[in-house]
């Protein structure tokens, strides 16, 4: 069976996602882009910030994705502007920087333990290893429970309402992409049973309430 594409990284400018998703084509990597703005902006601004394009990877190909934008940072690290904003941060902002290396460019890792270690703060290869094994541990943690998306769920279930098996079926299903390529459950156990029964009763609601519409 083929392995999915997974989402890698999101920009709000196509060029940047183009750009990047050329790169990896150079590198002989198998790359996807989609555009997962929403079709219909109700302020009719064309607001950049609601764009969403997204570069995606094979979950095996994220390790060698990483490795590739951080040599490629290595040489942009040797003509930084020295007015780049990270020189104003401090050192508990640079440390952020480092425990959550998935929020950041690959040249903003490298400069945030650069200049820490211009102040006298060691991070190691050991450190950044444990940092991302840490990471990882928080990332796969099961998200809030969505207890008014639940209770809303089994309402619109009860109405037969399609909305219900919309609620349940992301309850159920929803996944997220952690740094390694790793795709997993967003929510609990428990939380993913009521998704289920939330999709079963909203599918047995939409019926009857067919069947009821045609039997006028």
């Amino acid at each position: 069976m083929a392995t999915d594409f997974v989402t890698f990284q999101r920009f709000n400018e196509q060029a940047a996602a183009l750009a990047l998703a050329e790169t990896f084509k150079e590198n002989k990597m198998e790359v996807e882009l989609e555009d997962a703005s929403a079709n219909f902006d109700i302020t009719f601004a064309n607001n950049q910030i609601d764009k969403d394009y997204r570069v995606k990877l094979k979950p095996e190909d994220f390790e060698q994705a990483n490795v590739l934008l951080q040599q490629q940072a290595e040489k942009d690290l040797l003509d930084v502007d020295p007015n780049y904003y990270l020189f104003d941060f401090s050192d508990d902002e640079l440390r952020e920087i480092i425990e959550k290396q998935d929020e950041w460019s690959s040249l903003d890792f490298l400069l945030a333990t650069k200049i820490l270690k211009e102040h006298g703060v060691e991070v190691n290869v050991n450190q950044i290893q444990t940092l991302k094994l840490k990471r990882i541990a928080e990332l796969s943690m099961p998200e809030k429970s969505p207890k008014l998306l639940i209770t809303a769920g089994y309402i619109l279930a009860a109405l037969g309402g399609l909305l219900a098996i919309i609620i349940g079926a992301h309850l159920r299903n929803h996944k997220k992409t952690l740094p390694n390529g790793e795709r997993i459950f967003g929510y609990s156990a428990s939380d993913r049973a009521h998704g289920e029964r939330i999709l079963i009763v909203g599918i047995l609601g939409l019926i009857l309430w067919t069947i009821y519409q045609f039997s006028k």
